[in-house]
């Protein structure tokens, strides 16, 4: 726009002169035609870059209403990643919750009465850490477990709680490794059906359907009668 004014005061003041001196009988009549086409091509020059400039604007308005309208598509994809991903956090608890006898099986007092006491107040310990919400807590005093414990009773447990604690600190692709470890070393472990699921749920939020659907298929293959096979079926179709 500030081009335009000066070119249009150019062209002004070009009118100017070229009228003073045809008032004052200076001016030829070559000079004339020589001073009009300079006048004709400021016009010309000042209409097209008005032109340009007009059309500049219109580009910088439409880019910025197509930034704000993807800025406002992220907007809405997050929230409802987050929607979705609370969605499946609230089934896996209801499941657990709905398990009865089968779930409590595995820290059962039997169970439990093969610890140690410094074993199982790690356990314990690491355990309400991770019901806190407190998962960086809960990582360390599972790992000290797993060093107590060696290869003893709820070590799979264990793993399996880190895994949980790494996804909900957003650190999935250790998640990843540690539900994969899970289920190399406890292949026959009743956490392995969740990690599978766990691990399929992480690859779907993250945007990868073709690895996530390999896990909900592995989870209804070789775990038909589980209750994640029932959740991997439901998402699957």
């Amino acid at each position: 726009m500030r081009i335009q004014r000066i070119l249009s005061a150019l062209v002004l003041a070009q009118l100017s002169v070229l009228l003073l001196m045809m008032n004052t009988g200076c001016l030829s009549t070559q000079r004339f035609r020589n001073y009009s086409w300079q006048l004709d091509s400021l016009r010309y020059y000042t209409k097209k870059i008005d032109s340009l400039l007009s059309v500049q604007s219109n580009e910088i308005e439409q880019l910025r209403i197509d930034l704000y309208t993807k800025t406002s598509e992220l907007s809405q994809k997050f929230d409802m990643l987050n929607s979705r991903l609370g969605e499946s956090e609230t089934q896996i608890t209801q499941l657990y919750e709905k398990l009865g006898p089968s779930q409590k099986a595995i820290t059962d007092s039997a169970t439990m009465s093969q610890i140690s006491p410094e074993a199982r107040l790690l356990y314990e310990s690491a355990y309400k850490n991770y019901v806190r919400g407190s998962y960086r807590e809960a990582i360390e005093g599972f790992e000290m477990y797993q060093k107590a414990a060696e290869d003893g009773p709820l070590v799979d447990n264990a793993l399996y709680w880190i895994g949980e604690s790494y996804a909900a600190l957003g650190q999935l692709q250790k998640a990843v490794n540690t539900f994969q470890e899970l289920v190399n070393k406890y292949p026959k472990s009743a956490r392995v059906p969740p990690a599978l699921y766990k691990m399929g749920i992480i690859y779907e939020e993250g945007g990868d359907l073709k690895t996530a659907r390999f896990y909900y298929n592995l989870v209804v293959k070789d775990f038909p009668n589980s209750p994640e096979a029932t959740l991997a079926r439901n998402k699957n179709k």
